[in-house]
């Protein structure tokens, strides 16, 4: 049996009583630790539906439980959660707190958003799509780069998807603001392009190839992107190719 069946299986009979839950979701949060436990995280999602709860666990701030605190695993599991929620029940509160999420300061939660809208996209990505493409014309770093991982999810990315990605880091790329959060996002970007790219190389290698001498920084990104081994296994020649014009 599989971990997360594990997991589920032992938070079946507790599901209803939240007092029981909590401890079970901190005493098995893997915190403090450098690796938060997932397959916990994605087992709760597939089980919980109370938002009245969820909600509370989500007004955990980082003043109450930081990133590294088994409290601070309640409002992960909750935005991992509130995206699974969300292709069951539609819930218009959901989209607007997974955004708000985003700008959290811990950054557990804030991986934790983009498992949120990855579920959605895994169930709908033309919501996902539709979700992504309101956003970004008045998303802030942080947001930029919950949409961007949210984005770079090999199980549900084709050739077409991954084009509409591209469109998204076009304009992320050309409207940078370079001082809140500015480092947050590049790091985003030193890896999801190459996600994109990776399911869709001639497009991925046309885009590097656009942006290349543009700007010293977007050139940094671009070269930590054509680093990674998703691209260079595949295409290696190509890879080498816009590597030399970096």
């Amino acid at each position: 049996m599989k971990k997360i069946d594990v997991l589920m299986k032992e938070m079946k009979p507790i599901i209803d009583n939240q007092e029981e839950l909590e401890k079970f979701i901190m005493d098995h949060s893997n915190l403090p630790g450098p690796r938060g436990n997932l397959e916990l995280a994605f087992g709760f999602a597939e089980l919980y539906e109370d938002m009245d709860v969820l909600l509370q666990w989500t007004r955990i701030t980082e003043e109450q439980a930081d990133g590294n605190h088994p409290k601070s695993f309640l409002a992960f599991c909750s935005a991992v959660c509130l995206g699974k929620l969300y292709t069951k029940k539609k819930d218009k509160r959901i989209i607007p707190l997974l955004k708000h999420l985003a700008n959290d300061g811990r950054w557990r939660m804030r991986e934790a958003v983009a498992f949120g809208f990855q579920s959605i996209g895994e169930y709908d990505f033309d919501e996902l799509k539709t979700i992504c493409s309101e956003w970004i014309t008045h998303a802030n770093n942080l947001e930029k780069r919950a949409i961007l991982v949210s984005l770079a999810h090999p199980p549900f990315l084709t050739e077409e998807r991954a084009t509409f990605c591209f469109d998204i880091t076009d304009v992320v790329l050309e409207h940078m603001d370079r001082e809140h959060d500015f480092d947050v996002l590049k790091k985003g970007l030193e890896f999801t392009i190459s996600v994109f790219a990776a399911a869709h190389p001639k497009a991925g290698f046309i885009f590097i190839d656009k942006w290349i001498g543009k700007d010293a920084t977007i050139d940094r990104i671009l070269k930590s992107n054509l680093k990674k081994n998703r691209l260079i296994r595949k295409n290696p020649e190509e890879v080498k190719r816009l590597l030399e014009k970096l």
